[in-house]
């Protein structure tokens, strides 16, 4: 298969190769999925420049954590998942090969079903995002009439809280550095039609 990887850190123009690897082949529990599209997050890459106690766990490491494909094999005790749309969360957390492959090998529960309506690329980009927003709402216990302010309402995660938050009902506050980031911030919530205040902050406050 072909695979994005690298086998020491650093910038990605210097350290990033791609070349033939051997396919996976999923084991039990386990489903093979053949990839459309990897997501790239903030862990991701700063695993792969190094530094600040950050050590690679394996001797050749096939990035990113998150994606999005279909099953094309399945292990012992998996069965109906063949030919199945799915996303995958956290693929690299602790593993050597991450999504950014032709081929990636995990468990079946990392492997969830992607509605035919949803692209592979949204599929990609929910994983560690989405999951760490989840958390956030349920945490802070955001219900019907809260105000709550999430940072940098252009990013991610908040991209995702911000969503979560109204599907709550609740008023969210964001903050946002320019006037693309809030056309993007307010952009991300028209399915639902909230509403939403994006203010200009600058760096003095």
């Amino acid at each position: 298969m072909r695979a994005a990887f690298y086998t020491q850190q650093g910038d990605a123009r210097e350290v990033l190769q791609t070349g033939e690897l051997p396919t996976p082949e999923p084991g039990p529990g386990e489903v093979r999925v053949r990839t459309r599209t990897s997501g790239v997050n903030l862990g991701d890459w700063k695993l792969r420049r190094g530094g600040a106690g950050r050590r690679m766990s394996a001797p050749l490491i096939i990035p990113h954590s998150d994606g999005a494909g279909d099953i094309d094999a399945v292990g012992a005790g998996v069965s109906a998942r063949m030919g199945e749309r799915v996303w995958i969360w956290n693929r690299q957390w602790k593993r050597a090969f991450g999504t950014a492959a032709e081929y990636i090998v995990v468990p079946s529960a990392q492997a969830v079903r992607l509605p035919a309506d949803i692209d592979y690329e949204v599929g990609a980009c929910l994983g560690i995002p989405a999951l760490t927003a989840i958390q956030t709402v349920r945490l802070a216990q955001i219900g019907p009439e809260t105000t709550v302010l999430i940072a940098g309402g252009a990013g991610s995660v908040a991209h995702y809280a911000i969503q979560l938050a109204k599907l709550r009902r609740a008023r969210v506050i964001t903050t946002i550095s320019n006037d693309l980031k809030a056309t993007h911030a307010r952009a991300r919530l028209g399915r639902t039609k909230p509403s939403i205040t994006a203010r200009k902050i600058s760096a003095s406050g």
